[in-house]
């Protein structure tokens, strides 16, 4: 019984197996002629999907940066070489075909209709015909060097699909142009409307130093971006994440990035993934026979900043064209609230205003917030009183006589007031910001102590605010007594960023603690959903004693009392501050500073402002400037002002 079964099954697998041998023989031998004329005359194209990058919006849901939806005028490569062959230019391939030297009339005669669209388009967009065609050369240039290089790598004339590519001629192209284009598309044979979007910022230059701008990436950058992505997929498949490297795309050869700011910095998380078309084409006049397979693209995570923008509209109007920069930082939380500069720049217009801007002398790209490292002049008085109480070398009793300098080896030391501010004491010393005063200190504090207090309040370091380009400034090593007492006032070989000082008075204003500034609030995908929270990564608790947290809290109230800041109308909105003048070694030409929190008694606020280059001090410059910035964030106490 079973001999008979296993006959029969060995009958049937054998005519299966005869059957698909004669269907092989049939395929590629007797029609072998037919499909390979089908492979011949047919060819799978792809064309990427452009990604909606991801938006930008403030802390109140306020966009700050969005990709709108633009539309670019392509045209097919054989349109473009034959109006380039048609305008008397050379193509070796095309000269030296027979068919080509033997022809009696001209290469318009022969194609006479092959042009049409250049002028329809030409007169539906009112764009001269040579303005329309200005890339014409370039393109067909690396079109043909690539296509010879090929052709020699094969030995043999072949066709390469970038043949069939489009390319662009028209962009920004307006949608009632479109639509006659797409209605009327026998009218313009090898044009295809490309739609693309482009990235627009709103609220035009305000927060420019915050945001960044776009940029086309080049050639270096391309084959950079293209390997990280590669990299990316093989690393995410190794895994076993379902990528599906065939269907996306991580960066076009003329794709745009964010050069600066947080478009540059989260350019990973706002880029998207670019989508796939696979359609199926005709060789032989490149015509469109079917979509195969469409893979949508990805958007871009949404970005959401820490910034407020009508804290930042107000600071940058407080600021008005002083050279300088405004920051407003939450102490508690590190989260910055403005970050304003002067001059600006405007992202929409970069790429058109590039080469005017750069070569601007006031440096309008220049984010002075965490770039700009300057000498901060008295502003630093106040590490120097924090590691002199803390080492107990001074204390509230310690007094000093100034009478408008001092000396050490016969080096004189000058006090900003010629006249001197008599017997004084740490408490007096900060609210007159008495040079006197930290002098003496200075030279029975040492260098150690000095260095490793302003180490510890973050002086010469990056804050690690998520902004690309964050100078580090320079904490001198003092070898020399006459060292310390320049460095202990805040001059000399001394540069700091104004974040780094926001970051050192908001260690006061909150008990102590050395917050990370910061500017990403969250990031959330496509569906809202929330894919990433700030996280501090250098958050630490300064070994200040209580009391002389006290000392110095009491001493910057007074400032504004009875101090450098007197009679400001600061008083009123209960500013705790330290103004500064930084020389620069330039006749009349100081940076003013003044640095502090608000409310004093309940700190909401820590701010920073500073006007470069500037004839006058920090409590003429300066101060004025944060008595309009404290009526904007303080309203309910304009009237008592």
């Amino acid at each position: 019984m079973y001999p008979y079964r296993f006959k029969i099954t060995l009958i049937i697998f054998i005519v299966f197996f005869i059957g698909i041998v004669v269907r092989l023989f049939q395929l590629q031998i007797i029609e072998s002629n037919k499909y390979k004329g089908i492979s011949q005359n047919r060819r799978i194209a792809t064309y990427p999907l452009e990604a909606t990058r991801g938006t930008i919006f403030d802390r109140n849901g306020k966009i700050l940066a969005v990709d709108q939806h633009t539309f670019d005028i392509t045209v097919q490569y054989k349109n473009l070489l034959y109006c380039y062959v048609r305008d008397n230019n050379a193509v070796s391939r095309i000269d030296g075909m027979k068919a080509h030297k033997n022809a009696t009339k001209t290469c318009g005669e022969c194609h006479e209709n092959q042009d049409v669209w250049v002028e329809k388009l030409s007169q539906l967009l009112g764009i001269p015909q040579n303005k329309l065609l200005s890339h014409t050369k370039q393109v067909v240039e690396k079109m043909e060097r690539l296509k010879q290089n090929v052709e020699q790598k094969l030995g043999r004339a072949t066709r390469i699909k970038e043949e069939a590519d489009y390319y662009p001629i028209a962009s920004d192209v307006a949608w009632e142009k479109v639509i006659q284009i797409e209605i009327n598309q026998n009218s313009y044979p090898g044009i295809r409307v490309t739609p693309r979007p482009k990235r627009i910022y709103p609220q035009e230059g305000l927060a420019s130093h915050i945001l960044g701008y776009m940029n086309k990436l080049n050639e270096k950058e391309w084959k950079a971006y293209s390997d990280k992505w590669n990299n990316f997929i093989l690393n995410s498949n190794s895994t076993g994440t379902d990528i599906t490297p065939l269907l996306y795309d991580g960066y076009g050869e003329n794709d745009y990035i964010g050069r600066n700011g947080v478009e540059l910095q989260y350019e990973d998380e706002l880029h998207g993934e670019r989508g796939k078309r696979f359609e199926e084409i005709t060789c032989k006049n490149t015509q469109v026979e079917k979509v195969i397979l469409e893979r949508p693209p990805v958007s871009g995570n949404d970005l959401y900043l820490t910034i407020d923008t009508q804290i930042q509209a107000y600071a940058e109007k407080s600021l008005g064209t002083n050279r300088g920069t405004i920051i407003v930082m939450d102490p508690w939380t590190g989260e910055i609230l403005a970050m304003a500069n002067y001059p600006r720049f405007n992202p929409n217009d970069v790429n058109e205003d590039f080469s005017k801007l750069i070569k601007n002398p006031s440096k309008p790209f220049l984010n002075r917030a965490i770039q700009g490292a300057l000498p901060p002049g008295s502003i630093f008085k106040l590490i120097t009183a924090t590691a002199a109480l803390s080492t107990n070398r001074i204390n509230t009793q310690t007094t000093y006589e100034c009478h408008g300098y001092t000396n050490y080896k016969n080096i004189i030391f000058r006090c900003w007031s010629a006249y001197g501010h008599g017997l004084v004491a740490i408490q007096d010393a900060i609210p007159y910001s008495c040079n006197v005063f930290f002098l003496e200190t200075a030279k029975i504090l040492g260098g150690d102590p000095l260095y490793t207090w302003a180490k510890n309040f973050g002086v010469g370091e990056k804050t690690g605010i998520d902004l690309p380009y964050e100078k580090s400034g320079n904490m001198p090593k003092m070898m020399n007594t006459a060292t310390v007492m320049n460095v202990a006032i805040g001059q000399g070989a001394l540069l700091t960023t104004p974040l780094q000082l926001a970051r050192i008075y908001a260690a006061v204003a909150n008990g102590g603690t050395l917050v990370q500034p910061h500017l990403l609030l969250k990031l959330t995908n496509g569906q809202g959903e929330v894919v990433r929270l700030f996280k501090p990564e250098k958050k630490q608790k300064l070994p200040i004693q209580p009391a002389a947290l006290d000392i110095l809290r009491m001493a910057l109230q007074e400032v504004v009392i009875r101090g450098t800041a007197k009679n400001t109308g600061l008083d009123v909105y209960k500013v705790a501050g330290k103004t500064g003048t930084a020389e620069t070694g330039r006749q009349k030409d100081n940076h003013a500073w003044f640095v502090g929190y608000a409310p004093y008694d309940s700190p909401q606020y820590c701010f920073v402002i500073l006007v470069e280059h500037t004839p006058g001090h920090g409590a003429e410059i300066a101060v004025p400037i944060a008595k309009e910035l404290m009526s904007y964030l303080f309203p309910e106490l304009n009237e008592a002002s």
